[in-house]
């Protein structure tokens, strides 16, 4: 009996084993998904191609894409390809296998494939779905859109599109695998965060992540910056998208390699208070919000960058009860000593006339959202030595 004992211990030790090492494995491009509201946001396709494009943030010998479906049903993916922008399409496989069913309300993870890239190459990934598939797992990217075939499987070549899309659907991130995984943060916040009119290739760099992430590049920092920014984003309440606090575990805490997540958010909180039936936000209620996602990150050892909210005077939906309510958060961010470091965006930003409004030379003209020269002087205004 005690041989038959050692015998069962020794085969349960053997069955467990040790883990496999993880490999160095770095988001190095990402995009935060919402739920199609209508039928201009929701791509709908028949035995089809569709290809988006997206500049990747860090190099790597080795490529995985990150797919998600949190808001349809499972969808049929006959293949996968990725290339970078003008060469030569390199085949994705799941699992082994070249054709694959996206779950219903779950993510995708690809295999590895080799493909090197660069830091800031623009990279094409094309999927074909031979079925038909209603697309509303999406991502607002104006400035970057989404071509779709005529009928058939055209991922491994090139297509004139028979249409687009602004609403970049399925596509959820880029992982590169380097010699080593590289420390990433993750630009967290609402539209002046991600601004979905933003291309690819454009300049003056018009999203403040993407000006950060070339600055480490360019002081041989090994830091990569991902943005995870819902147009419209609050953090307390649905509305474009999840709230902050409702994605957080999906946008920050489930990356690879996260060690700052860096928060602009809290206007579209302010700004929709007590407005068409949404209850009014106190400075106490986004405070306990930021409170939240500080103790979540700080779980995971992630270290919490606060920007205060800029200015808004004149926007659309300001108010005095909502600017009282900004200046007393901001207030707090400054002296509370809850985020691991602070960055007064709204004085980077101020019209030095009023510094209640937007600088009119760093503003598009609403009066709430920076310009391509406003978010590169954000994106230049970050102090590196946070990061170290």
């Amino acid at each position: 009996m005690r041989w038959f004992q050692s015998a069962l211990g020794a085969a349960a030790l053997l069955t467990v084993g040790a883990a496999p090492a993880a490999d160095p494995w770095t988001a190095a491009w990402t995009a935060s998904m919402w739920q199609a509201g209508n039928a201009e946001q929701r791509l709908v396709v028949d035995n089809a191609t569709i290809r988006a494009t997206v500049r990747v943030g860090a190099a790597g010998g080795k490529l995985r894409l990150r797919l998600a479906n949190d808001y349809g049903p499972a969808i049929a993916i006959g293949a996968a390809t990725v290339r970078v922008a003008g060469g030569a399409a390199v085949p994705l496989t799941f699992d082994g296998q070249g054709t694959t069913t996206l779950p219903q309300g779950a993510p995708l993870l690809s295999d590895a494939v080799a493909l090197p890239v660069k830091a800031f190459d623009l990279v094409e990934i094309s999927i074909f779905l031979p079925g038909h598939a209603e697309l509303a797992t999406v991502h607002n990217a104006g400035g970057a859109p989404t071509f779709v075939s005529g009928p058939g499987d055209h991922s491994a070549g090139d297509f004139t599109p028979v249409s687009k899309t602004a609403f970049r659907p399925l596509i959820a991130g880029i992982d590169v695998l380097g010699a080593k995984a590289r420390p990433v943060v993750v630009a967290y916040g609402d539209s002046i965060t991600d601004n979905t009119g933003c291309a690819n290739e454009a300049m003056p760099i018009c999203r403040w992540g993407d000006v950060l992430g070339r600055r480490f590049a360019a002081a041989g920092m090994p830091h990569v910056v991902v943005t995870q920014a819902i147009s419209g984003n609050r953090i307390l309440a649905t509305g474009a998208g999840p709230s902050a606090l409702a994605r957080f575990d999906r946008d920050v805490l489930a990356l690879p390699g996260v060690s700052h997540v860096v928060i602009l958010e809290g206007i579209n909180d302010i700004g929709n208070s007590g407005r068409g039936g949404n209850p009014v936000v106190t400075p106490a209620a986004l405070i306990q919000g930021y409170r939240q996602l500080i103790q979540r990150a700080h779980e995971h050892g992630i270290k919490v960058i606060g920007m205060t909210i800029l200015q808004y005077e004149g926007a659309g939906y300001a108010s005095p009860e909502g600017e009282a309510t900004r200046v007393a958060v901001n207030n707090w961010m400054r002296s509370s000593r809850a985020f691991d470091a602070v960055i007064d965006m709204e004085k980077v930003v101020a019209d030095p006339a009023n510094p209640k409004r937007l600088a009119s030379a760093l503003q598009g003209g609403d009066n709430l959202h920076p310009n391509g020269r406003g978010e590169t002087a954000m994106g230049e205004a970050i102090d590196l030595k946070l990061f170290k």
